[in-house]
């Protein structure tokens, strides 16, 4: 969506083509409580989304409202309101959309042994089972799978790297605890995918709650080990916000919360193992996976609120909880797609591994990458690959997560090897490891947005896809308030803002505050994961400059500007943001 409302506003026709009826995939079929640590990783048109979000909820029920605050600046939304902004999105931006279309094939012009060009991309018409087929001068892949990108031809992977193929700590078959590596791990390459579950909407409240029925092909022996976990103390509760319990409880508004897994519980939410067919799945294999996901999650929470094995005090506090009367009102309000953290890697010439996120030398920022179009702010996290087994029976193999600095994503990881006029947001080229940390909704908005900026330059320009200067796609970047680099104290509306995120990307603050200097201290939790923001990692843009910062700055500026620099530095006195923004405003003349 944001790709498409990023080229059509740069004046492009765009259509939108989507498998299921509903757009949004997981923003608006379940995941509701999106994962990110501090807002000031938050950018572009995932900010546009949000604060229309806070709008919508500040006009229903006024401004100092609980729902506004429940919102959590707008990033918590219904699914319900998510649906009806993207649609006036794409409304706004006049992006024709088709729903209830499947890839079937692709149309592949081979100008040369290494350059690809599509032509066209077929479909079948799920609701009278037509083939259509579509031409475009750009493709964007936009799919959990990369289907479109595989029906072409690409190069893709399916599972995890060796340790030793890149060289990263988290690779292969792995046990972790509290962010250590455990012994017992091979690090051995498989082709195992990360769990799966739905992002189930549920609420507390009697006037908006339908309790779960016994699904059919119920089996209650299917559950019978869960009550082991109870009896050995392992689990005290079954909807909580921490490893306590089974179901994980993200809040949202108006009472609701997006129930999900909770890693490396005693009773997992998620069915470890029971996807490894799905990425290269036919959409019947696909079809049935989701059956079996939707299956399990429902006898578990129907087993789990009245099994009389289950403890009676803990079953009646259970019980307060059902599925949002309100939400998914066609789907008998259970959420429309099953949650893809991983499937196929659509593989280029760049690849995002764990050593994208590693921390830079001499410096708290991470490793500097000057094509840079987007920033991460997460924990590289998986939520496990296999069951536990004989070596450790309390651990998840393949969980782990480690938190970072925020880093920065470049532009290569979405161009697929040999295409000229394919992009891949979502599927990007990265290792199992690198794509754990980018496998989120605001990263995935912001990859997005570049993909429908450099879409948009390469049909101007009549270039390929990786022709397109990376510099304009970061220019226009900019000025729609994307971010390149992460500073946590100058946002888009800043007057500073395209300055400082031009010169952070060239590396100016990687230096700003030395490591001896710091004082680290624990980030101050607003709700669940969300934090404040990232130390040492602020500009201060009103400070009065010194010269010392300002000559190193200077130093690192194209000979052919130092002179008209070091002039202007000798001319009067500045603050940091204003220096930088003069040197800015010369250089865009």
């Amino acid at each position: 969506i944001f790709a498409a409302v990023n080229a059509a506003k740069s004046g492009n026709s765009v259509l939108l083509v989507e498998e299921y009826e509903h757009i949004g995939g997981l923003m608006t079929g379940g995941l509701s409580f999106s994962d990110f640590i501090s807002t000031e990783g938050l950018s572009g048109d995932f900010n546009d989304y949000r604060f229309r979000v806070m709008a919508y909820y500040q006009t229903k029920y006024g401004v100092n409202s609980k729902q506004v605050k429940d919102s959590y600046f707008g990033v918590n939304a219904e699914p319900h309101v998510t649906l009806q902004i993207f649609h006036g999105l794409l409304k706004e931006h006049q992006v024709k959309v088709l729903t209830r279309h499947v890839i079937v094939a692709s149309s592949v012009n081979k100008l040369s042994e290494e350059r690809h060009q599509i032509t066209s991309v077929s479909f079948k018409n799920l609701q009278n089972n037509k083939r259509v087929d579509f031409s475009a001068k750009v493709f964007i892949d936009a799919t959990y799978e990369g289907d479109l990108a595989v029906a072409a031809g690409a190069e893709y992977r399916i599972g995890r790297e060796d340790r030793t193929e890149f060289c990263e700590r988290f690779a292969g078959h792995i046990f972790t605890d509290k962010g250590q590596i455990l012994t017992g791990g091979t690090g051995q390459a498989d082709a195992k995918v990360q769990a799966y579950n739905f992002r189930i909407i549920m609420t507390d409240s009697a006037e908006n709650r339908i309790m779960i029925q016994k699904p059919d092909h119920y089996k209650r022996e299917d559950y019978l080990p869960i009550l082991e976990a109870f009896h050995s103390g392992k689990v005290s509760e079954i909807f909580t916000e921490d490893a306590t319990g089974i179901l994980r409880v993200q809040p949202l508004v108006n009472r609701k919360a997006d129930i999900n897994d909770i890693k490396n519980a005693a009773v997992r939410l998620s069915s470890l193992g029971r996807n490894y067919d799905y990425p290269n799945g036919t959409r019947e294999v696909r079809q049935r996976i989701i059956q079996e996901h939707k299956q399990h999650i429902l006898g578990m929470i129907y087993f789990l609120q009245n099994d009389e094995g289950i403890p009676l005090h803990i079953r009646q506090k259970a019980r307060v909880w059902g599925m949002a009367k309100d939400e998914f009102t066609d789907n008998d309000h259970f959420p429309y797609r099953l949650y893809i953290r991983e499937a196929r890697r659509i593989m280029g010439n760049e690849v995002f591994t764990e050593h994208n996120t590693y921390q830079a030398a001499n410096s708290i920022r991470s490793v500097l990458n000057t094509n840079s179009v987007a920033v991460g702010d997460y924990a590289l996290n998986c939520h496990g690959v296999s069951a536990p087994g004989p070596i450790y029976p309390d651990k998840t193999e393949g969980d782990f997560s480690f938190v970072p600095q925020p880093f920065q994503i470049p532009y290569g990881v979405m161009l697929p090897k040999h295409f000229t006029n394919l992009i891949v947001p979502v599927a990007i080229s990265s290792s199992h490891v690198g794509f754990c940390g980018i496998r989120l909704e605001p990263t995935w908005s912001s990859l997005g947005q570049a993909a429908g900026i450099a879409a948009s330059l390469s049909i101007r320009g009549k270039m390929t896809v990786d022709q397109v200067n990376i510099a304009d796609i970061q220019s226009i970047l900019l000025k729609r308030g994307g971010k390149l680099i992460y500073i946590s104290d100058v946002e888009a509306d800043s007057p500073y803002f395209e300055a400082t995120q031009y010169y952070g990307t060239k590396g100016f603050f990687h230096d700003l505050y030395h490591l001896h200097e710091m004082v680290l201290k624990p980030r101050v939790i607003h709700k669940l994961q969300y934090r404040d923001a990232s130390q040492y990692h602020d500009f201060q843009p009103n400070t009065v400059l010194t010269k010392t910062l300002a000559n190193s700055w200077i130093k690192q500026l194209p000979p052919t500007e130092r002179e008209d620099a070091q002039r202007k530095l000798s001319a009067k006195s500045w603050t940091r943001g204003e220096f930088l923004n003069e040197l800015y405003q010369n250089k865009m003349k």
